[in-house]
């Protein structure tokens, strides 16, 4: 009681921006926080690479046989027997996911932050650069952990996005159902073991946290986001967030950082694993660069000076370099800049720092994890695991575009002990965002951000990395965050599941493809539907529909060639009716088929992740927000009572 009397002042002040900015609730987005403390960068040049591209083989395990009984010709009998045992070891898998992260974030792929240990990933690996997630995190996760749709799995939105009553609904209850098989469950039952580590946002109850989801360990934050070096929150309605390790609530180390933390746990279980012959997978969900974005100072003083020239001259820049790396043709054009947006000169000289500062941050943060990525690496060197593992890197949606620098989630920072000193980045406390024009600039040279299922909000890179992975080949072709189970238990050697299965995996493999860039993941006639917060689209060959919601969205379906038009600049809807008509039948048809629910009209997912934080927190300080109305009608009684004495001497005079 006494903390919530010392933070009258502040209170009272949140009050009146409350009462002013409630009718803005549907088109404004809270929560977000930035900061900084100190490491070390690393750079990695020693990963061991025989500079051999290997031919394609038809079957892996033949070629992986094959490969072996070649150096046993120039080894001695011993050592041939030793190479051919292990090149019939099942292969690692290390799952990496980054949250809100673009296609052009890494510095592979010509983003600001310097990321060598992922680049060197990327060299020694394939790079697939038409890779496509939800537009939101958890149904990505789902569908990552699964090979399912979403919709199918329980998870097709997130909790926080739903108007009430719909997470009740069938599919959409924001938790993995119990019909559901994950990844780490099929693995485990092939001999695995089996470690997740980082973000699970998949529920946190016991049928839903990763032990019971086939994890042998874990340690991981339930819920959406949280202060990288604390248990505070990151929007008004999630003041405090919750970690669990092995499916028990537990608290956070004093020197707890995120990324620092979860690739520390990772190596804990390593060390501790019942047999140590057995193969591995180890499921890694950063919070980098989820808000708050936080890292170590050391990390975000490089970056202090990047982005001065602001979102404009950034989104043109990464354009630029879109079409000198070959990810989109060198005549494809980019999307005009959305009307709500404001010019980086109109800004006052004091937020432009605040946003470059916040930028600095998010290229620190990626760093930061990259660093920490690369002692995981040198650690599965040192213990002989490396050479036997597959990596797969991913990012669960394009970044995020909501907008924190509002009054009323400023004031609930404050509330909270979080600052905006640029001096103090590597502070817990500090707390900053990009926005959405930034969010916009970061997305380029693609349309949209997360929540939209523009391909900037759900077009993120995928790195497939280890051995007999083709090394230093970019692909172009079409896939989907539910082809990464399929594609693992193809390389691990096991039976595809039936689809029969209550929940059956909808994705493809991608191994066919990896050994043979000439196939295709998906048939020319066959399409993939994607929905998730009001916002949807089908992909056919390399046509796109798209839907996207408000505020930046129309609701109204579109038409793009992809291969020509990445940027979504053109509408064919009218040029190819046909072909239009049949995709959106096609779409009708996947979303019966998965039971996709639509919202409500004038429904926004940042609207409603508003709505429900000044419920909350009308309900956490509704006594004292009450306070500056009660002091008002005491004003206007004691006014009216002074008048009517007036008045009454008057009559009495007269």
């Amino acid at each position: 009681m006494m903390r919530k009397i010392r933070r009258l002042p502040l209170v009272l002040a949140f009050a009146v921006a409350l009462i002013l900015s409630a009718a803005l609730a549907q088109h404004t987005a809270l929560g977000s926080a930035l900061h900084s403390s100190q490491h070390q960068t690393q750079s990695v040049s020693d990963f061991d690479n025989s500079g051999v591209q290997h031919d394609r083989p038809q079957d892996l395990l033949a070629f992986r046989v094959a490969e072996a009984t070649q150096k046993a010709s120039q080894t001695q009998t011993a050592e041939a027997v030793a190479i051919d045992t292990e090149a019939q070891q099942p292969p690692n898998f290390v799952v990496i996911l980054v949250d809100d992260s673009g296609l052009m974030d890494f510095s592979a792929f010509g983003g600001e932050a310097r990321t060598p240990n992922l680049d060197q990933l990327v060299q020694d690996g394939t790079w697939f650069n038409n890779f496509h997630t939800s537009p939101v995190c958890a149904p990505s996760r789902a569908m990552l952990v699964t090979g399912s749709d979403s919709h199918l799995t329980g998870v097709a939105n997130l909790p926080e996005m739903l108007p009430e009553g719909y997470a009740d609904q069938p599919g959409y209850a924001g938790e993995l159902n119990e019909s559901v098989t994950t990844v780490a469950t099929r693995l485990k039952a092939a001999g695995y073991e089996t470690y997740a580590t980082g973000k699970w946002h998949l529920g946190h109850s016991e049928t839903n946290l990763p032990t019971a989801q086939g994890f042998d360990h874990s340690f991981i934050l339930g819920g959406s986001g949280a202060n990288n070096y604390d248990t505070r929150g990151y929007v008004p309605m999630k003041p405090e967030a919750h970690w669990y390790r092995d499916g028990e609530e537990t608290d956070l180390p004093q020197d707890f950082y995120s990324s620092k933390d979860y690739i520390e746990s990772t190596i804990a279980f390593h060390e501790s694993q019942s047999d140590p012959n057995a193969p591995f997978f180890s499921y890694i969900a950063f919070q980098a660069i989820h808000a708050p974005i936080q890292a170590p100072e050391r990390f975000v003083e490089p970056y202090r000076e990047v982005y001065t020239a602001g979102w404009d001259a950034l989104r043109q820049q990464r354009y630029e370099k879109a079409k000198d790396l070959g990810i989109i043709p060198a005549d494809a054009a980019l999307n005009d800049i959305f009307p709500q947006f404001r010019q980086w000169e109109e800004i006052s000289p004091g937020l432009r720092a605040e946003y470059v500062t916040d930028m600095a941050v998010t290229a620190g943060m990626l760093e930061a994890m990259d660093f920490y990525i690369g002692e995981y690496i040198q650690y599965l060197k040192d213990s002989g695991r490396f050479d036997n593992t597959v990596f797969f890197i991913t990012s669960d949606n394009g970044p995020d575009g909501a907008n924190y620098k509002v009054s009323l989630a400023q004031i609930w920072q404050r509330m909270m002990g979080y600052h905006k000193d640029p001096d103090r980045v590597g502070e817990a406390d500090y707390y900053g965002d990009i926005g959405p024009e930034f969010a916009a600039a970061l997305s380029s040279p693609f349309s949209f951000f997360k929540y939209y299922t523009g391909e900037g909000g759900v077009r993120t890179p995928l790195i497939v990395s280890g051995p007999s992975i083709p090394q230093g080949r970019t692909s172009d072709v079409f896939c989907f965050v539910t082809d990464v189970v399929p594609t693992m238990l193809d390389l691990a050697g096991l039976p595809t599941p039936s689809s029969e299965e209550a929940v059956p995996i909808t994705g493809k493999s991608l191994l066919g493809h990896i050994q043979d860039p000439e196939v295709s993941v998906y048939a020319e006639d066959e399409g993939v539907g994607l929905e998730a917060a009001n916002s949807a689209a089908y992909f056919l060959g390399d046509y796109k529909i798209v839907k996207n919601n408000i505020p930046l969205g129309d609701n109204t379906w579109h038409l793009h060639d992809l291969k020509t038009d990445p940027g979504e600049t053109r509408d064919l809807a009218e040029q190819e009716p046909e072909r239009f008509q049949a995709m959106v039948a096609a779409y009708d048809a996947y979303a019966q088929k998965v039971g996709v629910i639509e919202m409500p009209e004038g429904y926004s997912a940042e609207g409603e992740v508003t709505r429900k934080s000044v419920m909350y927190l009308l309900k956490q300080y509704g006594p004292f927000a009450l306070i500056p109305l009660f002091l008002l009608l005491l004003g206007v009684l004691w006014r009216w009572r002074r008048q009517a004495k007036g008045r009454q001497h008057s009559q009495v005079k007269a």
